[in-house]
């Protein structure tokens, strides 16, 4: 029996399957980073008085189970929502890279990463 894939198998993520351009992806293995950097405050003799954090971008990367055949494996540059029920996950998030598809029976795949957009 061939395995079909139709891109509606979610797997146990809870925002999966997503939709680029009108086209349902499965999201497998998301990773969500909080980025931020820590900025040190020095006295005019270069001791350190304090430090405080500067939050960076919200950075995401995964692999997304491409849908049925014909579908473009090149995301890079597409939007996504993601909607889920903790509010640190929700948002729009730009797709900055992704690799090329990587095939495994029926199955074909794409790894990617992007981040959270602001405005």
């Amino acid at each position: 029996m061939a395995i079909t894939s139709d891109g509606t198998q979610s797997f146990g993520i809870e925002t999966s399957p997503i939709t680029i351009n009108a086209t349902t992806y499965v999201a497998e293995g998301l990773t969500i980073n909080n980025t931020g950097t820590r900025a040190d405050i020095n006295d005019s003799n270069g001791e350190p008085l304090g430090s405080t954090l500067v939050p960076g971008r919200r950075e995401i990367s995964g692999t997304l189970q491409l849908a049925a055949g014909g579908t473009a494996s090149n995301v890079r540059g597409q939007e996504f929502t993601l909607s889920a029920t903790d509010d640190n996950i929700n948002g729009t998030y730009l797709i900055t890279e992704c690799t090329n598809t990587q095939t495994q029976g029926d199955y074909v795949k794409v790894s990617f990463s992007g981040y959270l957009k602001i405005n």
